[in-house]
């Protein structure tokens, strides 16, 4: 995480389980505050920062600053808990990629959640917008938590502040949440393919830290 940026924050009204959570992003990486409360001022720092030195910079700061608000406020309604974004310019080319951390809860009236009903959920599930099915996968895996499902698809997506769609690879895991009624959804996505290594690399590296502790409601991001 940026360091000189205020703290990230997360939004009350988002499900999450009643335990406490921490998991690793790379630094390079930008953990976004998704609390309507405190969002405004940490926008404004991150654009200071981004904008900072740029001859535009006081005509870019309007539309960035309106395309940023929408992502986090289409975010938040997603009732995604922590999300993460990689944007650069490589040559005049904008790469991008993003990563959330959302948590649903499952009506299983106190069953366990079973893997392999699971995974043929997904595996079954009908084609998302524009996906090729062909290219879908979905794959039992073992993380230090146990067991999950991992899901690697190619979609359109939307692009953030626009009313456009993008074709792009998905990289998702289904961590079930100890014994309890909760499913932890990481998701890594990036519309250039030349990124795709990297970002199926951090959403491993996501599954792999995130760790789960009794007893509390606090969630760390390092």
């Amino acid at each position: 995480m940026t360091e000189d940026l205020p703290h990230a924050g997360y939004a009350a009204d988002v499900p999450r389980p009643p335990i406490g959570v921490s998991i690793d992003v790379p630094d390079h990486w930008t953990v976004l505050d998704l609390n309507p409360a405190t969002w405004d001022t940490w926008l404004d720092a991150f654009l200071a920062q981004r904008l900072s030195g740029r001859p535009n910079a006081s005509h870019e700061r309007g539309p960035a600053r309106q395309a940023l608000l929408g992502l986090l406020r289409q975010l938040h309604e997603s009732k995604v808990f922590m999300a993460a974004i990689l944007a650069a310019d490589v040559g005049g080319d904008l790469v991008s990629a993003s990563a959330t951390l959302a948590w649903r809860e499952l009506d299983l009236h106190g069953d366990k959640i079973e893997l392999e009903g699971l995974r043929q959920v997904y595996l079954q599930a009908p084609a998302a917008l524009g996906e090729d099915m062909a290219a879908r996968t979905v794959d039992r895996v073992e993380l230090p938590s146990g067991g999950a499902i991992k899901v690697v698809s190619r979609e359109r997506v939307r692009i953030p502040g626009t009313t456009k769609d993008q074709p792009a690879t998905l990289i998702q895991y289904l961590i079930p949440v100890l014994d309890m009624d909760w499913l932890a959804v990481i998701t890594a996505s990036t519309p250039n393919d030349p990124l795709i290594e990297g970002v199926e690399v951090v959403a491993h590296q996501m599954a792999t830290t995130l760790t789960f502790g009794i007893g509390s409601r606090q969630a760390g991001f390092s």
